[in-house]
């Protein structure tokens, strides 16, 4: 086999280089230092911040607490890992690039993904750079936007193997399944996330985007536990997602529950064993009862009655004042937006285009396509689905016929847990959360590794 993944395995062989071995062992040791720096990434964006004889941190960071260690403070050892997740990125993005000049096997490779991508982010570039507030929005929007977008070209060329996405995998969802036992442990002892007492505190900003997240990993957590892999595979996805299902509980996410329930319906639909979806409404209808009894009762008690009343919901009120702001931002300017980033929309709302006092500051639209829209045009949000809707034919053809078993059940599962998310994206913008982002971009990646895999297209072919 040619594989150019294989000559790490064997470097006597590599992809180009046959005939000289020196380099071989270079460029496989160079693959393997950005495999292991590409596993941090992942890591720290799934755990949060994990910092040694560091202070709290600022009220505004909403940072979870329970990896602020402390150990000798008297030293003067004081670091701090996995807060800013761009100084941990654009490191990675550099030193992929500088490998990929010589090594062809890293160049990015042409997929169906690629054309939606690259048009969104040209497009997000002339969204701020004919912002009227471009400042705010290169800080808290363009530069996360081309960091996620090349964090997920290099994702897709360093994994392009399907044991080192089996790797990627596992240490996903390993830190975010730290991430949740420390929440439940937060969670035992009374101590919730600050802005909404009552609700479960994860690395991910807000109990809203945590249900996001989980609401992406769960679907693939069941698909791998039920699917044809190796038993330590199917053992450690079904402890996670178990640990990941409670916490989805406690985050208190309506919307979340939601589209979680309508991604298990896409699961079931998708396969045709029903068993899949029993097992998993068992799982969750067991762990809302867990929730019932575990957490303040009242609480849970009362966001389930509001599934039922909606329309009377003092937070739907003010969501629907927020689509009204947003929708005069949209009209205003419809092709270029007013620019990538949160803060755009909490200046140009305030400024602007405010008509009722909500009593709060909101920070989105919580709508992520009014979001889009209003941020990078209406041609901006049209690209973002345009990419959405061939990622689902590509899903497909893995799940169908994807090169091993691991690239099929992944597909699977990711299938029912993107179309939760585009669901619960009708109610809440989860790209407000960098981390967020990074693991929808990570997931995407390593459907396209797998595709380009499965297609055998040319080695070294580049993104145009």
């Amino acid at each position: 086999m040619k594989d150019a993944d294989l000559t790490f395995l064997n470097p006597r062989k590599p992809a180009g280089e046959e005939g000289d071995s020196s380099r071989t062992g270079l460029a496989g040791r160079y693959r393997l230092l950005l495999r292991v720096f590409l596993l941090v990434v992942i890591f720290f964006a799934g755990v949060g911040q994990v910092s040694l004889n560091r202070p709290g941190g600022s009220r505004v960071s909403l940072e979870q607490p329970v990896f602020r260690l402390t150990a000798f403070p008297q030293s003067g050892l004081k670091f701090s890992v996995g807060g800013k997740l761009e100084n941990l990125v654009l490191p990675l993005l550099i030193l992929w690039t500088l490998g990929a000049v010589r090594d062809r096997s890293l160049r990015p490779r042409r997929t169906p993904l690629t054309p939606p991508l690259v048009c969104f982010l040209l497009l997000s570039v002339l969204a701020y750079l004919f912002s009227p507030l471009r400042e705010v929005s290169w800080r808290d929007g363009l530069r996360e936007i081309l960091l996620g977008g090349g964090f997920y070209f290099a994702a897709a060329a360093i994994l392009s193997s399907e044991r080192h996405r089996r790797a990627a995998l596992a240490v996903l969802f390993l830190s975010v399944g730290i991430t949740a036992l420390g929440g439940l442990h937060l969670f035992s002892r009374g101590i919730y996330f600050p802005d909404t007492p009552q609700r479960i505190w994860l690395s991910f900003m807000h109990p809203n985007t945590t249900g996001s997240v989980l609401l992406l990993l769960i679907p693939i957590g069941i698909a791998l536990a039920a699917g044809r892999v190796s038993p330590r595979l199917r053992i450690f996805s079904g402890a996670v997602t178990a640990v990941l299902a409670a916490a989805m509980v406690l985050t208190f996410s309506r919307t979340a529950w939601i589209a979680l329930l309508a991604a298990l319906g896409v699961l079931v639909m998708h396969w045709r064993h029903r068993f899949y979806l029993l097992g998993g409404l068992a799982l969750f209808g067991a762990l809302l009862v867990l929730g019932v009894n575990f957490g303040p009762q009242s609480y849970l008690q009362n966001r389930v009655r509001s599934l039922y009343s909606f329309a009377r919901d003092p937070n739907i009120e003010k969501r629907l004042i927020y689509w009204r702001g947003v929708g005069g931002m949209i009209r205003d300017r419809p092709i270029l937006g007013y620019g990538p980033g949160y803060r755009v929309f909490q200046e140009a709302y305030e400024g602007r285009f405010k008509e009722v006092e909500t009593d709060e500051d909101p920070v989105h639209a919580h709508n992520l396509y009014l979001s889009l829209a209003s941020g990078v045009g209406i041609p901006g949000l049209l690209a973002f689905l345009w990419l959405l809707g061939v990622s689902f034919p590509v899903l497909r053809s893995l799940s169908r016929r994807g090169a091993g078993s691991l690239d099929r059940f992944y597909s699977r599962g990711l299938t029912a847990g993107l179309a939760g998310f585009l669901i619960g994206g009708l109610a809440d913008n989860p790209f407000f959360s960098f981390r967020v982002m990074l693991i929808f971009w990570l997931l995407l990646a390593m459907a396209a590794a797998g595709e380009d895999r499965f297609l055998g297209l040319v080695k070294g072919r580049g993104v145009g």
